[in-house]
């Protein structure tokens, strides 16, 4: 296991300076294809010259993304200490992979829409895609100091520390649920003040899905990890505790959270919104409450009590 995982990170940081050639070739790219489309040019011949290139260039850096996502996967259970840094690379490389097929869907949009004389909705899609390629940049700029701070051996081959059972990963789950959350209302937030409703109504379940995927990705590792274990087994009695308060804590704030909805609706005329938007903000609130209160159980001072 431990060979494995020091070649995984090995063929990680070839794959690393491999696609973000390809990244660098893929944005080039678009920016071309933009200044094309905006003087209003013939973009038939260009596209069908690079459309090879920018697939091999795309499939690259999605071989990227699955392999940094298998190495901090790896590290997220074999390290003995919980990693803010982890957390957010692992929360950054599942947005930023489900990007990559975001970008291909708007590429795809743009020169279609483009040869059909459709030109409303073209320079918000580049926006769109250039935001898109911000957020794959972050993840290659904090996959390289993740490897700078571990090496390339990282912690593989060390003897483990006597730890709080499975410690690391109960408090990597609360980070990314917080990163997730807090993550989800920004955007929920940005789009309800200034996305049309028709807009919001079109997109906001596939959005969600993808915002929560992270915290999802994440959740079902922790349960694989606890597959073979009774489930009264899964948490420790400190973390059964903060979890059972944390649990409570949330359930009341909730129903505060649905009454303030509840008045808003039928006292507001002009937070129709609400009726689409209410359940994806209820939702990220509840986790956001539910993880903060968790990791700050878990971090406040006292006894830890110890199986």
């Amino acid at each position: 296991m431990d060979k494995f995982t020091v070649i995984n990170r090995k063929i990680n940081i070839v794959l690393l300076i491999i696609s973000f050639a390809g990244f660098a070739f893929t944005c080039t790219i678009y920016a071309m294809l933009h200044r094309l489309i905006a003087a209003g040019a013939d973009i038939s011949a260009f596209t069908g010259k690079i459309s090879v290139y920018l697939g091999i260039s795309i499939i690259f850096i999605f071989l990227f993304h699955i392999s940094s996502i298998a190495v901090i996967v790896l590290e997220l259970k074999a390290y003995n200490s919980d990693s803010l840094l982890r957390s957010f690379i692992f929360f950054l490389s599942v947005i930023s992979t489900i990007m990559l097929f975001g970008d291909f869907a708007l590429i795809s949009d743009i020169t279609k829409e483009y040869a059909a004389g459709l030109l409303e909705g073209i320079y918000s899609e580049f926006l769109v895609l250039y935001t898109s390629q911000l957020l794959h940049l972050a993840f290659y700029i904090f996959v390289i100091i993740l490897i700078a701070a571990t090496g390339v051996k990282g912690i593989y081959g060390k003897k483990p520390l006597n730890v709080i059972k499975d410690e690391a990963i109960f408090i990597d789950v609360q980070y990314i649920g917080i990163m997730t959350s807090v993550c989800g209302i920004a955007i929920l937030t940005a789009l309800s003040l200034f996305t049309p409703l028709w807009a919001i109504k079109k997109g906001i379940i596939i959005l969600c899905i993808v915002l929560v995927l992270p915290y999802a990705a994440v959740v079902v590792y922790w349960l694989i990890i606890k597959i073979r274990e009774r489930v009264t087994e899964w948490y420790d009695e400190k973390q059964f505790q903060d979890v059972t308060k944390a649990a409570f804590i949330s359930l009341l704030s909730s129903v505060i959270i649905l009454a303030a909805i509840f008045v808003i609706q039928n006292l507001c005329d002009g937070f129709a919104i609400i009726n689409v938007v209410w359940f994806p903000y209820y939702f990220f609130l509840v986790l956001l409450l539910f993880s903060s209160i968790v990791l700050y159980l878990n971090k406040r001072p006292g006894v830890q009590i110890n199986e």
